[in-house]
């Protein structure tokens, strides 16, 4: 039973990990585009770095990094997701929307 459990663990992980070196293949070969990303478009069609966008951005990755270390640490069950994170998200995503609101009020798409 135990050489089952480590088999399914390293298939787990060898997915994951060809999953991830998929993703950054076709991101560096152009094949998806990110062009924009963390761009927002003014009233006047104008570009500006969106601070709300990076923000969201970063705290979403640093949230799916620790649940990731935690399915790493405990491949049996699922991570407990601590409130604190869920706290942090959930403040990032209104930061989000009350700049979409704000530029949207200002005249900025």
């Amino acid at each position: 039973m135990f050489f089952l459990i480590t088999l399914i663990y390293w298939e787990v992980l060898l997915l994951l990990f060809g999953f991830f070196g998929l993703l950054a293949i076709k991101i560096f070969a152009g094949q998806i585009n990110t062009r924009g990303l963390l761009y927002g478009t003014k009233g006047d069609g104008s570009k500006y770095l969106s601070p709300e966008r990076v923000q969201l951005l970063l705290f979403t990755l640093g949230a799916a990094f620790q649940y990731l270390a935690g399915v790493l640490q405990n491949p049996t069950a699922f991570p407990a997701i601590h409130q604190s994170w869920i706290g942090i998200l959930g403040g990032s995503h209104i930061v989000y929307l009350s700049g979409k609101f704000g530029a949207s009020r200002l005249g900025r798409k």
